[in-house]
């Protein structure tokens, strides 16, 4: 067997693998020994079968399927001990006049090779950090929801702005039984907002769907039908009131800190709201961490340039599923993909050139973390054989083993930026943020 590599230009080239006899015919040999032993053919006893007449019937189909393997692991062979950097797959190129009925075979596959990168992080112009300032509402604000959250539902017998209305909806016609709850703020029309202050416990009314909620993702999940079909048909539901409550806010007490961070030791409302302060923090350095990337791998694409072997890609991406597409749709293909694949080359690169790779100890460390924090104290007192039995199991996981590796890849390539980037800290409130990150949904 011979192999040699035909250059077209940097991105592309063809490997040529020329298969004789003598490559695949021992194997072939010992496939035919093996059927004569085994082989059921009318008129012959099992095992006496001619190896001529076994030869005839079954050898081509032999030698095609034994090629096939042999190819395959010479190609991918080749490719892996030349450190061929190939873009999509290998391409096999039709030969009209190959013929499976001579004894020695050539075959050829054009290749896209990965393009050589350079990166240089010295931008002209500095790269800009969005820190986001935390405002004493926004603090305010998260206790005001978690003394909702943690609060005390009282009783009563009136219903007012604030009551929290527990409802069951009910039609035979309809199949509907569900229990609700609701504040009247939820309600669609003043008609019904008006009937509903009225009611007393256990009060029944009908309405008609389509008039009761504003949000109609609610009418949806009452109904388990369509907004077309809810706004198409009358559905006639029956309400019946079975309490009027008031929500009453969690106090400001000791008590109240110790619920919501029980594994630190707060007093006061200073050091609680210090807390929710760090909190609120870290999920605003999280948003700003993510727009940093997402900067600078836009940065990145728009100042790297390098070439990619286009037109191969867009015929690997014809011909990649057992369905082949069209051109017009591969080149499409292509385009929406080319931004991510550039990107996944310099960041490749990146890694290499700045010894960033993934260990498999970080991974299991990593493992070992989302355990703990998912188990805290009952974590904790496991035994680290327990902890290791558990981290294989989270690992055997190949989507969660490949999110792991993502997120510490993140992690790493963000500890990189910000120590070899130029870049300039900009302070702007969390509304700011907002609208510089997804300018489009404003």
């Amino acid at each position: 067997m011979e192999i040699k590599l035909k250059q077209t230009d940097k991105l592309n080239s063809t490997i040529c693998i020329s298969i004789e006899k003598k490559d695949y015919q021992g194997k072939v040999d010992n496939i035919i020994k093996d059927y004569k032993s085994k082989i059921n053919l009318p008129g012959f006893r099992r095992g006496h079968v001619p190896l001529s007449l076994i030869r005839k019937k079954y050898e081509k189909a032999i030698i095609i399927e034994e090629t096939n393997k042999l190819l395959s692991v010479s190609l991918n062979k080749y490719i892996v001990d030349n450190n061929l950097k190939i873009l999509g797959n290998p391409l096999p190129v039709t030969d009209e006049k190959f013929d499976w009925n001579t004894d020695d075979f050539n075959f050829k596959f054009d290749i896209g090779l990965s393009p050589k990168i350079k990166v240089d992080l010295n931008f002209k112009k500095s790269m800009i950090y969005h820190k986001i300032n935390i405002e004493n509402k926004i603090i305010e604000e998260r206790i005001h929801y978690l003394q909702e959250q943690y609060g005390e539902f009282k009783d009563e017998k009136k219903v007012s702005d604030i009551s929290e209305l527990t409802f069951k909806f009910s039609s035979i016609e309809e199949n509907i039984d569900k229990t609700m709850t609701l504040k009247l703020n939820q309600l669609k029309s003043k008609n019904i907002i008006n009937l509903v202050r009225k009611m007393t416990l256990n009060d029944t009314f009908t309405f008609e769907l389509k008039d009761f909620f504003k949000d109609q993702t609610q009418l949806v999940s009452l109904s388990n039908k369509t907004i077309e079909e809810i706004n198409n048909s009358k559905i006639n539901v029956e309400a019946k009131l079975l309490s009027i409550q008031k929500r009453i806010n969690a106090i400001l007490e000791e008590s109240f800190f110790k619920k919501i961070y029980p594994n630190k030791s707060i007093k006061t409302l200073t050091q609680f709201k210090e807390e929710i302060k760090k909190s609120i923090q870290s999920q605003y350095d999280n948003q700003s961490d993510q727009k940093f990337l997402n900067d600078i791998t836009k940065k990145l694409i728009e100042e790297v340039k390098f070439n990619l072997p286009r037109k191969f890609l867009i015929r690997w991406l014809q011909k990649r599923n057992e369905k082949e597409i069209t051109l017009e749709n591969a080149t499409t293909e292509f385009e929406k993909s080319e931004n991510g694949l550039r990107y996944q080359l310099i960041e490749e690169e990146i890694i290499n050139q700045n010894n960033l790779k993934v260990e498999e100890k970080e991974i299991k460390d990593f493992a070992k973390k989302i355990f703990l924090n998912q188990f805290g104290q009952i974590g904790k007192k496991n035994n680290e054989q327990d902890i290791k039995q558990m981290v294989d199991r989270i690992l055997r996981n190949e989507d969660e083993r490949k999110r792991i590796i993502e997120q510490i890849k993140t992690e790493k390539l963000l500890t990189f930026f910000k120590e070899n980037l130029k870049f300039k800290i900009k302070k702007l409130s969390y509304d700011s943020f907002i609208k510089i990150t997804y300018p489009t949904t404003q």
